[in-house]
């Protein structure tokens, strides 16, 4: 169906409903609370809220049963609903579009912990803003110095617009035409440093709903549709029409669960699930696929992770040197093909790993011919630091050991320094995609000295 053939069925089932007669206060409250359900759900969940479905509907009755959540996100999902609570209670004909009104509602739903950020709630840009679109095209928004000028334009239009619609003026344009322009231009328009998405969509319902239109929302699976066709409007001239029949199906579907609530039918989505399921997906860090466990993946950690860390682990240790007789550092590499060796540095480890890095190049021709063997199945690395015969307490002549573990399971890796080899215990765990920070090697030979530490003077008598 064209967009001319859209609002022509949005209007004859406007008629429909409307013959229907004053809806009860039981339908009512159904209507509106799918609506709200939806309208909080969708539009917050397009702009990063992990909310679910069903934590949106404990922030809706104020019976907040969220767990692990950002504050920020419950804070704006209640703020949201209130916004929208406030929107279906308005009457027909109840609107008058200004900045006051649009700054209020960006503070209603917008919730800042940083202090900077907070200030520019409910205030216009003072920066430009841009996104790239699904085609890696960056598109910038209008100037941020131009942003007043145009918001005040735009919104002396659409009062006309709607003015031109309640009087009922011959050349008033249809009120979808309105919503639909509006949002079109507020969006490019892209006024605060942050919710534009939100607010674009709040205020085009709001004109609506104002004009006795139901309101619209974005499904998951259709969101990719709604930004494909803002990014070929604004990268490509391409028709806004097609955007506009988008919008017009999505309150074709709101009349419809009106009917619905009308003739006593259930209004609950089969998709609710999907829903749920989708939202506690966003909360993870989307990964293609796990690492699994191979020699190949822990010689490349060795080289980058590993070693360092057991440099760094001797070097701060070696600050007890001159307080004991003398000095084991044993190397342990569990594997099939090799042992613990004793060589006060990382030595062994280096020959191991060196070894197993050139038997991974060779081809299957020449490990064949020449029967060279692979040191097995790495299992752990195990570096064991042990003093013997402390100097400066008389007969006292006791010992200090220390030692770090690294245990490779079959999808990560965990690394101990208290003498356990339970992960855990471990006093860190990593897939095997990620190599150990700067600041984690820091802080594990920091920790797995300090206790050294601890050790020697606590035998001090």
């Amino acid at each position: 169906m064209s967009y001319t053939d859209i609002k022509h069925k949005i209007d004859l089932l406007k008629e429909q409903i409307e013959q229907h007669g004053k809806l009860t206060p039981e339908q009512l409250n159904k209507i509106n609370y799918k609506f709200r359900l939806e309208w909080n759900y969708n539009s917050n969940s397009m702009e990063g809220n992990t909310l679910t479905i069903e934590e949106t509907r404990s922030v809706m009755v104020g019976n907040i049963v969220v767990d692990k959540k950002p504050y920020k996100d419950v804070a704006e999902m209640k703020g949201h609903d209130d916004v929208v609570t406030d929107i279906l209670k308005i009457g027909k004909g109840e609107l008058r579009l200004s900045e006051t009104r649009i700054r209020k509602i960006h503070e209603d739903i917008i919730y800042e912990e940083d202090e900077t950020k907070r200030e520019q709630v409910g205030k216009w840009k003072k920066t430009n803003n841009y996104i790239y679109n699904y085609k890696g095209e960056r598109y910038d928004f209008i100037d941020y110095e131009e942003v007043p000028e145009k918001m005040h334009d735009l919104l002396n239009r659409t009062n006309a617009a709607i003015d031109a619609i309640h009087h009922k003026k011959k050349n008033a344009p249809h009120p979808l035409d309105v919503a639909f322009n509006f949002h079109l231009e507020y969006v490019n328009i892209h006024p605060f440093y942050d919710g534009n998405g939100r607010t674009a969509r709040i205020l085009s319902n709001l004109i609506l709903i104002s004009l006795g239109y139901p309101p619209f929302w974005i499904t998951v699976k259709e969101r990719d549709v709604y930004y494909n066709y803002l990014a070929d409007i604004q990268n490509h001239w391409g028709s806004p029409d097609l955007l506009k029949e988008f919008l017009a199906e999505q309150i074709l579907h709101s009349q419809e669960l009106i009917l619905h609530v009308i003739e006593g039918k259930d209004i609950e989505d089969e998709d609710d699930l999907d829903k749920e399921i989708d939202l506690w997906k966003r909360q993870f860090v989307k990964k293609d696929s796990l690492e699994i466990k191979s020699n190949s993946i822990i010689t490349e950690l060795y080289k980058s992770s590993f070693r360092p860390l057991f440099i760094a682990f001797l070097e701060k240790a070696s600050r007890f040197d001159d307080q004991f007789n003398s000095k084991r550092v044993i190397n342990d590499v569990e594997a099939r093909k090799s042992q613990s060796i004793e060589s006060n540095n990382v030595q062994h480890f280096d020959d191991v790993i060196e070894a197993e890095s050139n038997y991974l190049k060779i081809s299957k021709e020449d490990i064949n011919i020449y029967e060279i063997e692979s040191v097995g199945t790495i299992n752990s690395l195990r570096i064991y630091l042990y003093y013997n015969g402390f100097k400066n307490d008389g007969i006292n002549t006791f010992s200090a050991r220390a030692e770090l573990y690294i245990g490779f399971d079959e999808y990560k890796y965990f690394v101990s320094n208290n003498g356990q080899r339970l992960q855990e215990k471990s006093s860190i765990t990593k897939l095997y995609s990620e190599e150990l920070t700067q600041d984690e090697i820091n802080s594990i030979v920091k920790d797995t000295v300090s206790k050294l530490f601890e050790e020697i003077k606590s035998s001090i008598k």
